[in-house]
């Protein structure tokens, strides 16, 4: 063979030694870029559960300062106005590549908003000597649900990164046996090369001294090919130098994401395919009382999860954790118990995700929080409902037996003016049977005010079947009942929607408010019209008159109870029509205002959902 041959051979080792650093630089790279993806995937799971640990806690922080008006529990309240705006915007920069997070994220903002909204609703009702009717709006459970949403579109987005965590993971690891497989592979190819040359090398030492004088010839051409040579040796070392650059970058990677697990309020831990823990937070460990290296190599169902919750034992083959693992299917749990190292239960929701490799299931990681506090604002919930329903039944007891008490002696005085007139006759004084009619006036005043009252304690709290109600057909039989004199004319847009509802409060506030425009309008050419618009999710429902007006300094004063505008003398009323119909349309999620100046008329607007919720009765 000739020695220009076996020069290139040589040459060859040293380009194959090149070719195998920068494939192992590539496969660095791409290493690195997967690792940042994981990191990436952890981080929005941090902020996803630190958004939802923020709503949580001021909602507790909420219902504590209702329950106790100790202002030291606003402080989750007050600060979650601001951090939960700053942790929707870190996820929402997070998940910006991410079409379907993006999408949901905006969701979480509109819950979370409205949940904000809710929540100072009550705070300011409290603050404002409202205590009750915070409780009441807190018991329309509408607080609960938008946590509950809130809930669910995180668990959809941490399941979403959960996925993409087991598949960056996975790109991982596939990405780092590359770069070994590589250096591996290189490295055998360059020695056995090597070696080949080598001995082609010593069976041409008498060819290079029988060829002496043509290596002397060609020294020069040798020469320029020897500087080429060290030049790709000090490629070789510049890229020996990234190759370590790069390792320390995924080494600093590792470590981040690893601070980031540490610093998680919420429990994680990792294990293997035989249930051995591999990795736990300190969250984690202190969460179950033990120090983080008790647990590493320790079999966690045998550890802190080998009872149910009653106390029975809970085999692991029944366990969600081990059946996730052997089936490689993600799981979350709500509702169970973890037991700590000194043998008592806590409550926990927990989600495991399997960890696949090559297609195989070689472990699972789970992430765990205590939902003691959850639980217990729960039961206090529960609690509450029942002495609220236990008040109800005691106030509807007395409103029968106070009903019933004061009427009949009523009666008895309306009977007794009527006997007297009658028995009297033809020898009364002349202004006898004014006052006796006067007498019998007064009596009815008070039974009506009796029956008023009853109707404003009882509103809202008795429900009715949610049905249909075509509110056209509605509207005709309340005016029929209400007979209005004929100098009244009453028109109807023809366009009245049909709701789901129920038919009586909504009835009884469209006749509390026709009434009151008839009962102040008797004039001729008085009218009355009533119409609907639709605005979104409510219809608005207005009830204009030509009437007197209302000077706008009373505008709020009328809608409290036993308010009037025109002595009783004058105008036959109770004062409490219109505050049966506020209390009526707030309960079921409204409101209602006025609109008038003095001698131009009045309009009232009530606005109702167009659907009633199905456990408005809450």
């Amino acid at each position: 063979m000739s020695l220009r041959l076996k020069l290139s051979a040589a040459l060859g080792v040293a380009l194959v030694i090149i070719l195998v650093g920068v494939a192992s630089l590539y496969a660095l790279h791409e290493s690195a870029n997967a690792a940042a993806a994981v990191q990436h995937s952890e981080l929005v799971r941090v902020q996803l559960e630190r958004a939802l640990t923020t709503i949580v806690d001021a909602e507790t922080g909420q219902r504590g300062y209702i329950l106790t008006e100790d202002t030291t529990y606003l402080r989750p309240y007050l600060s979650a106005r601001t951090d939960v705006e700053n942790e929707i915007a870190s996820i929402r920069n997070l998940t910006s590549d991410n079409p379907v997070q993006q999408h949901r994220i905006d969701s979480l903002s509109l819950v979370a908003d409205a949940k904000l909204v809710t929540m100072n609703e009550t705070i300011v009702l409290t603050q404002a000597g409202r205590r009750d009717s915070a409780v009441k709006i807190l018991l329309t459970g509408r607080g609960a649900r938008l946590t509950d949403q809130a809930r669910q579109i995180i668990a959809e987005m941490n399941e979403m990164e959960l996925d993409l965590l087991a598949a960056r993971t996975n790109t991982y690891d596939n990405r780092k046996l590359a770069v070994i497989l590589i250096v591996i592979i290189g490295s055998l190819l360059a020695a056995l090369l090597s070696i080949v040359t080598m001995l082609w090398l010593r069976t041409g030492v008498k060819q290079l001294e029988d060829a002496k004088d043509t290596i002397e010839e060609q020294t020069t051409e040798l020469s320029a090919e020897l500087k080429n040579s060290q030049l790709l040796t000090e490629r070789l070392a510049a890229s020996n130098d990234g190759l370590q650059r790069a390792n320390r970058a995924v080494e600093g990677a590792l470590m981040r994401v690893e601070q980031l697990l540490q610093s998680t309020e919420e429990g994680i831990y990792g294990m293997d395919e035989a249930g051995l823990c591999t990795f736990i937070n300190r969250a984690g460990a202190r969460m179950m009382g033990y120090e983080r290296g008790d647990l590493l190599g320790k079999d966690m169902h045998e550890t802190m999860h080998h009872h149910r919750a009653d106390g029975t034992p809970y085999p692991n083959n029944e366990c969600p954790i081990h059946i996730a693992t052997e089936t490689g299917t993600p799981t979350r749990v709500s509702d169970e118990v973890f037991w700590t190292a000194d043998g008592h239960p806590i409550p926990v929701e927990f989600a495991a995700s399997p960890i696949v490799t090559g297609g195989r299931t070689v472990g699972a990681v789970i992430a765990f929080s205590d939902i003691t506090a959850r639980k217990r604002a729960e039961r206090e919930r529960e609690r509450l409902i029942a002495a609220l329903a236990r008040s109800n039944r005691e106030l509807d007891q007395f409103a029968y037996v106070a009903s019933h008490d004061l009427k009949a002696p009523l009666r008895g005085i309306a009977n007794l003016s009527q006997w007297i007139e009658e028995d009297l006759g033809d020898s009364a004084p002349p202004d006898v049977a004014e006052k006796m009619a006067l007498v019998r006036g007064r009596v009815q005043r008070l039974e009506a005010l009796i029956d008023g009252i009853l109707q404003y304690s009882r509103a809202g709290r008795v429900r009715s079947q949610i049905e249909l109600v075509d509110v056209g057909a509605l509207l005709t039989d309340v005016i029929e009942l209400l007979a209005p004199p004929p100098e009244v004319t009453i028109t109807i847009d023809p366009s009245m929607p049909v709701i789901s509802t129920e038919r009586t409060p909504l009835q009884q506030v469209f006749m509390n408010l026709i009434n009151n425009a008839i009962k102040y309008n008797r004039q001729p050419g008085a009218t009355i019209h009533i119409s609907a618009q639709d605005r979104h999710d409510r219809y608005a429902f207005s009830i204009a008159d030509n009437g007197p007006g209302i000077e706008p300094q009373y505008h709020e004063r009328i809608f409290g109870i036993f308010q009037t505008l025109e002595s009783r003398d004058r105008v036959e009323g109770t004062g409490i029509g219109l505050s049966v119909v506020k209390k009526t349309v707030e309960l079921h999620g409204g409101s209602v205002t006025v609109d008038s100046t003095l001698g131009e008329g009045a309009t009232f607007t009530f606005e109702w959902p167009k659907a009633a919720e199905e456990n408005a009765a809450a």
